[in-house]
């Protein structure tokens, strides 16, 4: 045998890997691929989602107060009620405005009464006052008539006194026919002289029923009184009304009561809080963003919402509103920065975002949520 030959099958063959080593190996690489995949859909998911886990869910709290001063007679709800809009919570004692109110009526039924009355009379006075004067004037025309008669027929008798008298002196006419002449003479001036009288007292009466006229005048005068009076008193009403109404505290919203403040027979004044509630189907959720991550947040991009008090459930909502101010602008103290020193700091910019309250209301004001803005869609 050929010594090359020889030393060949001599040679140790090369070794295999074994299936053990080949198994771990293809672990290896499956992990890998495994963590290259999650690290990709994180960096996906990181690039078109904002995540930030200090928002709060939020409502519009409605604080009852009191507009009137009084005890409190009853209290209809304590914490945690359902009450719908229009519901009765509070009620003031009303004995003393509703008895004003009954006094005031009094006074308005009254006052009615005597423009009722004062109508009546006047109408009696108008139609009273216009027959006077119509016949007071109906005498003075019979009366200066009468005058024009008694004038017309002294004249007459004076003319025959004229007449008579030379011839009575040449004895021309009887003794008898001159005393009768002289004596018609005599009686007519006595005539006319009554008929003037007669004139001058129509007169008189005429201007004196004119003058009652006045007197429509004045009660329609006092009917203007008596109207502003009956006005006036309505408006009293109205007002005391009001005071009254207000003495009844009632639910302006469908809601759930927070916090009580007062309790039956405590005295409240004008502005006292007496509850505290909100409505359960109308919260939402405040996040502040630092202004970095506002870039492509747009109004009605999708939320996912984690709540802590409900690990596991998620919530659907949609950014519903992009603040306009940043959150510095609204502190009590702003910081001027007179020294000139400088540090940058993002600051926060309020992002609301509109959740739908799932049956049971289980979103309550104040809890912490966990939010996901999904910047992709635009």
């Amino acid at each position: 045998m050929p010594a090359e030959t020889a030393e060949a099958l001599k040679a140790p063959e090369p070794s295999l890997p074994s299936p053990h080593h080949t198994r771990r190996r293809s672990l290896y690489l499956a992990g890998a691929g495994a963590a290259a995949l999650i690290l990709t859909v994180w960096i996906c998911l990181r690039w078109n989602h904002i995540t930030e886990n200090d928002a709060y869910v939020l409502a519009d709290m409605v604080t009852i107060s009191s507009r009137v001063d009084g005890w409190i007679a009853e209290r209809r709800v304590t914490d945690g009620d359902t009450v719908r809009q229009g519901d009765t919570l509070v009620i003031i004692d009303q004995r003393s405005a509703r008895l004003l109110v009954d006094e005031l009526k009094s006074r308005e039924a009254s006052l009615r009464k005597k423009h009722e009355w004062m109508l009546v009379q006047l109408a009696v006075t108008e139609d009273s006052t216009e027959h006077a004067v119509a016949a007071a004037r109906a005498r003075h025309e019979e009366a200066r008539a009468g005058m024009g008669i008694s004038a017309a027929e002294m004249e007459q008798a004076q003319l025959d006194y004229k007449r008579n008298k030379p011839l009575a002196a040449n004895d021309a006419i009887s003794r008898k026919t001159w005393d009768e002449t002289r004596t018609a003479s005599q009686m007519a001036a006595e005539k006319h002289r009554l008929a003037q009288a007669r004139v001058s007292e129509s007169s008189a009466n005429l201007a004196d029923a004119i003058t009652k006229r006045a007197e429509v005048t004045v009660l329609q005068k006092q009917l203007e009184e008596l109207a502003h009076d009956i006005e006036q008193t309505r408006r009293q009403i109205g007002q005391k009304e009001v005071d009254l109404y207000d003495r009844t505290l009632r639910s302006p919203i469908n809601g759930v009561v927070d916090q009580k403040f007062v309790e039956p027979g405590e005295y409240v004044i004008p502005g006292q809080r007496l509850l505290l509630m909100h409505d359960p189907q109308s919260v939402w959720i405040e996040v502040l963003l630092k202004e970095t991550k506002l870039t492509d947040v747009r109004v009605g991009q999708p939320v996912e919402i984690s709540v802590d008090a409900y690990p596991g459930r998620h919530f659907a909502g949609r950014v519903e509103r992009v603040g306009n101010a940043a959150t510095n602008q609204f502190a009590l103290l702003p910081n001027p920065n007179p020294s000139g020193n400088f540090t940058k700091i993002a600051q926060r910019v309020p992002v609301r975002v509109k959740v739908d309250q799932p049956d049971g209301n289980p979103l309550r004001p104040g809890m912490m949520v966990e939010v996901d803005i999904d910047v992709s869609h635009r």
